[in-house]
């Protein structure tokens, strides 16, 4: 499915989810999510993270609804939860962001600038860790040690990113970027009418099983 259809599906669903106070709803929803990433072979770590994320905000909603409210609003509350994580996760780890930008560029008409900005706050995470590890390791050279959150290491990591960014802000121009010039693209988006319907069919039995439930 195109990144900015599952986009605007997941978003959709969610908007419901705020609005509906029955849990068998997120439960059924946790279950799509659930069977989709399933499907989709993540790496265990993912696995993991996904059973692992919703124990604190589950328990914080279970103390708090309990206490100060009814026990049907605490598992409503509870499963609300836990399929806004997994609706997220079929989002984020299944999704190619370069994909999705272009997307969003050339189908909805998202500003140039604001895309290739991103594209390039994307590029640049790797090349961050990098220069953390760097960092920590030419302190410890000096016998400093650097924790992640030390307001040292975190000043010089912005200050090598403020560099990067004006030098690629240097390249694209020599490139001949030209902000809010029309564009030729290399690779033409198009998203596919199985997609529209995929994700139209799944809205409408959406709307059947609320209504059923």
């Amino acid at each position: 499915m195109n990144p900015s259809v599952k986009f605007l599906l997941i978003l959709i669903v969610s908007i419901e989810l705020t609005f509906i106070l029955n849990y068998q709803i997120n439960v059924v929803v946790t279950i799509v999510a659930g069977i989709y990433l399933v499907l989709s072979k993540l790496s265990w770590k993912r696995y993991l993270l996904l059973i692992v994320m919703p124990i604190l905000p589950v328990l914080g909603a279970w103390t708090s609804f309990t206490t100060f409210g009814s026990h049907d609003m605490a598992i409503i509350m509870m499963t609300r939860i836990v399929a806004y994580i997994f609706l997220g996760a079929a989002f984020s780890f299944t999704t190619d962001m370069t994909l999705l930008l272009d997307t969003l560029e050339q189908k909805f008409r998202v500003p140039t600038t604001f895309v290739y900005g991103l594209r390039g706050a994307l590029s640049f995470v790797p090349r961050v860790k990098q220069e953390i590890q760097t960092i920590r390791t030419a302190a410890l050279m000096r016998d400093e040690s650097l924790t992640f959150y030390s307001p040292q290491l975190f000043f010089k990591a912005i200050l090598v990113s403020l560099r990067w960014s004006t030098r690629l802000a240097e390249a694209m121009a020599s490139h001949g970027f030209t902000e809010n010039a029309e564009r030729t693209h290399f690779k033409t988006i198009v998203i596919k009418k199985r997609d529209w319907t995929m994700a139209i069919s799944l809205l409408v039995i959406l709307q059947c099983i609320i209504i059923y439930l």
